[in-house]
């Protein structure tokens, strides 16, 4: 079933295949923010995207571009979803 093209990944398994099949593609000053939180899923999901965006070093209003260009309202919905990821993997390895 394919997903309404404006509604967010529920998973980030989810969001990287839509990467991967080139289903969403970024726009070059998003693509290393993205990068960077999907290859730090577990520090992403306890930061604010104040804390998020002096990682990357980038403007807070860039971390909330990026997590609407996903399709998100808010960054904490986005950061909802990737704690979810990790709680449901924890859950897998005991």
């Amino acid at each position: 079933m394919l997903k309404d093209r404006n509604s967010p990944p529920s998973t980030l398994q989810e969001l990287k295949h839509q990467i991967a099949r080139r289903h969403l593609v970024f726009p070059v000053s998003l693509e290393r923010v993205a990068r960077e939180i999907l290859e730090t899923p577990d520090i992403t999901a306890f930061e604010s995207a104040a804390a998020v965006a002096r990682r990357c070093r980038v403007s807070p209003a860039t971390v909330h571009r990026l997590v609407r260009h996903i399709g998100f309202e808010t960054f904490c919905e986005f950061r909802a979803m990737i704690r979810q990821h990790l709680c449901s993997t924890a859950a897998s390895h005991r």
